[in-house]
C-alpha cells in the first residue's frame, strides 16, 4: 500500500492537472530551486513537511501541502498570481479531502516572491495547506 503523502500528491496532482487553464504544466516536485522559463507557468505540488504525533491509540499525521507557480512576467505577476490563486484555491477548496485521502485540507497561507533575472523575472506563488490524516 503506498505512504498517505504518495496518495495525497497524487491526489493534488490529478486534480489540478484537470483543472488546470491550457498552457499549464503541472507536476511533482523535482527538487530544483526555480523551474526554466520555458517550463512557466507551471505548478508543482510538493509535501514539504509532515508532522507526526502518536495518541494512545493511533499515528496522527499532519502534513504540510505545498503548491508553488511560477510565472514569467515582465510586468504584473503579482496580479497573475493572484489570477493563479483563484483556480488553485477553488479546486483544492471544492475537495476537502482531495477525494478522501485525508480528512481535511485547509488552506492556511499564501506568499508571493518575485526572482528577477534572466529574460524575465519569475515570479513564486506558494499555497500552503495543512491536512489532516488518520
Amino acid at each position: 500500500m503506498p505512504h498517505p503523502r504518495t496518495l495525497i500528491r497524487n491526489q493534488a496532482l490529478a486534480l489540478l492537472q484537470q483543472a488546470a487553464p491550457v498552457g499549464w504544466a503541472v507536476r511533482k516536485a523535482d527538487g530544483r530551486p526555480l523551474p526554466d522559463i520555458a517550463e512557466c507557468p507551471c505548478l508543482v505540488v510538493a509535501i514539504p513537511s509532515e508532522p507526526v504525533s502518536r495518541g494512545a491509540q493511533r499515528k496522527r499525521r499532519e502534513p504540510r501541502l505545498g503548491i508553488n507557480a511560477y510565472i514569467a512576467a515582465a510586468a504584473g505577476g503579482d496580479d497573475l498570481c493572484d489570477e493563479a490563486s483563484l483556480w488553485i484555491e477553488g479546486v483544492l477548496d471544492a475537495d476537502p479531502s482531495l477525494g478522501g485521502v485525508c480528512q481535511d485540507c485547509t488552506h492556511v497561507e499564501t506568499a508571493i516572491a518575485a526572482f528577477p533575472g534572466g529574460e524575465l523575472p519569475v515570479w513564486e506563488l506558494t499555497l500552503t495547506y495543512n491536512l489532516r490524516v488518520s
